[in-house]
């Protein structure tokens, strides 16, 4: 007859042996899912799509589980302009949800991202209106949820030439989202942000910087002070300066976004070099010319090997800065080159 001691000992050892080998099958059984998650999170929309069209060929996976794999794989579509097939995702997702409105309503916002991608703004609306619609039947409505769609409705709206509306759609969503994620959160700066650019774009510039001052200060908070996020406030901010006449501030913060940006890894060139533009102008308003001109010659640089409206304007500016250092004939020369790529007659 075996001790208990023995049959401890023979217990652990076996233990030892299959815990392993469980693990292994474990990781083998939720391979796709899991190489799926980790492909998302790095961004890697191809490799997500592959896994995750993987995972949902298998049968063993709930219905929950199988719409948010859906969700995923629309997103994943989405990233990389497969618009078309992003939309059948959402909808197959739709189909799924029936009964269940937490879930359905997360599906229709995917289709939302979809509708908007594709440029069918009317589309989204209608989608928006019916998840506010459904949501506010709710005996709790979702708050959350509300000024996500709000947000939405506000880009779906700007994005077909109905500016004043989307003012009250973010209005609304950044009320929205105070009450539901509270004053200092991502999301409130986030309406508090567009709200803040649409506000510069109708010129109405006190409300255009209230709400990008508090929506950069959020930023900073809970993104930190060179996030992509604060950057993009800050910007925002300093062009409504300069377009309000505040050239002061507007060059304090301006040098602000580009000490950002000279910072911030793998950011986009074309923004600093936009900014690079900006700031040379207001330096020679200022007559800070020296400055002027080395930030043109970066500029220039860059700019040349686009072309475009950004490029003439930047040799508009370098045109007036060689005319304050005396050199009227090479003047000439820019504000020609500037002329010929923005198709006007030379001044």
């Amino acid at each position: 007859m075996i001790g208990i001691t023995r049959i401890f000992r023979l217990g652990i050892r076996f233990a030892v042996w299959v815990t392993p080998r469980i693990k292994e099958w474990h990781r083998k059984r939720n391979l796709n899912v899991s190489e799926a998650g980790r492909h998302l999170g790095t961004k890697n929309w191809s490799e997500a799509e592959k896994y995750l069209c993987a995972a949902l060929m298998e049968s063993r996976h709930s219905s929950k589980k199988r719409i948010g794999l859906l969700l995923d794989l629309e997103k994943a579509q989405r990233k990389q302009g497969k618009l078309d097939q992003a939309e059948q995702t959402a909808r197959a997702a739709i189909d799924l949800t029936k009964g269940d409105h937490s879930l359905h309503a997360q599906a229709m916002e995917s289709l939302v991202d979809v509708q908007i991608s594709q440029e069918k703004y009317s589309d989204a609306e209608q989608t928006i209106r019916e998840i506010a619609s459904r949501e506010a039947g709710q005996s709790q409505p979702d708050r959350a949820r509300l000024a996500t769609c709000a947000r939405k409705l506000g880009t779906a709206l700007v994005k077909s030439g109905r500016k004043e509306e989307a003012v009250e759609a973010f209005q609304q969503s950044a009320s929205l989202a105070e009450q539901a994620f509270g004053a200092n959160h991502p999301e409130t700066a986030q309406s508090l942000s567009q709200l803040g650019m649409l506000s510069r774009q109708h010129g109405d510039h006190a409300e255009a910087q209230r709400c990008l001052r508090r929506a950069l200060e959020i930023h900073r908070e809970t993104s930190g002070p060179e996030s992509n996020a604060a950057t993009e406030a800050l910007y925002n901010l300093a062009a409504s300066l300069e377009q309000s006449g505040d050239l002061a501030g507007a060059v304090s913060e301006y040098e602000r976004v580009l000490k950002l940006k000279d910072r911030q890894v793998g950011g986009d060139r074309e923004e600093a070099t936009d900014v690079q533009v900006h700031l040379a102008g207001l330096y020679v308003k200022a007559g800070r010319i020296a400055p002027a001109r080395e930030l043109l010659m970066q500029a220039i640089g860059t700019l040349e090997r686009k072309g475009g409206p950004q490029l003439a304007r930047a040799l508009e500016i370098f045109a007036d800065v060689e005319e304050r250092m005396g050199s009227t004939e090479e003047a000439k020369q820019w504000r020609a080159r500037a002329a010929e790529i923005a198709g006007t007659p030379v001044r």
